[in-house]
């Protein structure tokens, strides 16, 4: 049965919060969604950060947070990978 999550960036400055969330089967399934608007923000010029390390949390309904991924600039903006 689907699941309602929600998916946060979060740094040591700014938190971006998702209001809606997105229905998928399972933890995996709403973690590549994740992954992949993280993407498609970043490919758009949505997603403009700073070099800081961000932190994506996806959360349950209820608000707990049910897993914390740690996002690198690197993984973030691989074509800017430094050296």
């Amino acid at each position: 049965m689907p699941q309602r999550f929600y998916f946060h960036l979060i740094n040591v400055t700014a938190k971006i919060e998702d209001p809606d969330g997105v229905e998928a089967d399972n933890l995996e399934q709403a973690e590549a969604e994740a992954i992949s608007v993280i993407d498609a923000m970043r490919d758009n010029g949505d997603l403009i950060l700073d070099s800081a390390e961000w932190r994506l949390e996806i959360c349950d309904e209820d608000g707990r947070v049910i897993r914390s991924i740690r996002l690198t600039w690197d993984e973030l903006f691989p074509e800017r990978k430094s050296h």
